[in-house]
């Protein structure tokens, strides 16, 4: 069946790990998130401020037994964001 693709990006601690964030995207047990997948990583004191980062992430949902609907997909989504903002000192780019 179809993927379906949605990133999340935030600004954070220079010293946030790659492994915490995953954990807590993880920690969700979403059955439809296949893949996770750290693809921008940027550090621009000006932009940013000093000892920040920006991280984005690509997820990445599927079913294995059907499409999923843009409502299922979306509401996933939402729970990650949430999920990713209790768990760790982020701010949430949208």
């Amino acid at each position: 069946y179809p993927a379906v693709n949605r990133d999340v990006a935030f600004i954070a601690e220079e010293h946030l790990a790659h492994r915490d964030v995953v954990d807590a995207i993880r920690g969700n047990d979403l059955d439809i998130l296949e893949n996770v997948e750290l693809f921008d990583l940027y550090r621009d004191v000006a932009a940013i401020g000093a000892g920040k980062k920006s991280m984005a992430y690509s997820l990445t949902f599927r079913s294995r037994d059907r499409t999923l609907t843009d409502e299922e997909v979306n509401d996933a989504h939402d729970r990650i964001k949430a999920a990713l903002k209790a768990a760790l000192p982020i701010e949430i780019r949208e």
